[in-house]
């Protein structure tokens, strides 16, 4: 089974999941709420969105379009880690980045930009180690649901840098 029939049915089962248990999980996710739109420590979210790159996933100097997915914990409202992968040709993910994050939210109004670092490890297409430096913003729709966008600078071993930037949702637990 290829990587864009796992894609559908993935997508397909988040649907029927979402419609057995009615359309107020759905809509509880998007409901506009800026007062309740903050930032709390301890908290762990989810990324989904898209991904270009000015480097192809062998290092070839093409632009690349992907999917983008990545995992966040908070330790504290400001602190927190995060872990992602990102690919493009709608291959399995061949490489894993993890980030140490510094997160400053603009008093009530659901911003916050932050700094990122950290390093990474492809696996295919061009094994090699990879540092990376970054900062982006997110928009918080309410307590559990942000939009964001963010931009790094990848130092790779052995190809050339390049820059990543990812735009998508994040689903806060």
């Amino acid at each position: 089974m290829n990587m864009k029939q796992l894609l559908g049915i993935g997508i397909l089962s988040i649907a029927a999941a979402s419609s057995t248990q009615g359309q107020s999980f759905l809509f509880d996710r998007l409901r506009w709420e800026p007062s309740g739109a903050g930032y709390a420590p301890r908290e762990f979210s989810f990324d989904f969105g898209g991904g270009y790159a000015t480097r192809d996933k062998g290092g070839a100097d093409k632009d690349a379009y992907g999917i983008a997915l990545g995992v966040n914990y908070f330790i504290t409202e400001n602190i927190g880690a995060g872990a992602d992968t990102y690919f493009d040709a709608f291959e399995l993910p061949y490489l894993m980045n993890f980030s140490a994050i510094y997160r400053y939210p603009l008093w009530d109004t659901g911003v916050a930009p932050y700094a990122f670092g950290g390093f990474g490890r492809q696996w295919d297409h061009a094994a090699q180690w990879s540092g990376h430096i970054g900062a982006g913003v997110e928009f918080r729709v309410n307590l559990h649901t942000g939009v964001f966008l963010d931009g790094r600078r990848v130092f790779e071993d052995r190809t050339s840098d390049y820059a990543l930037w990812r735009l998508g949702f994040r689903f806060g637990f």
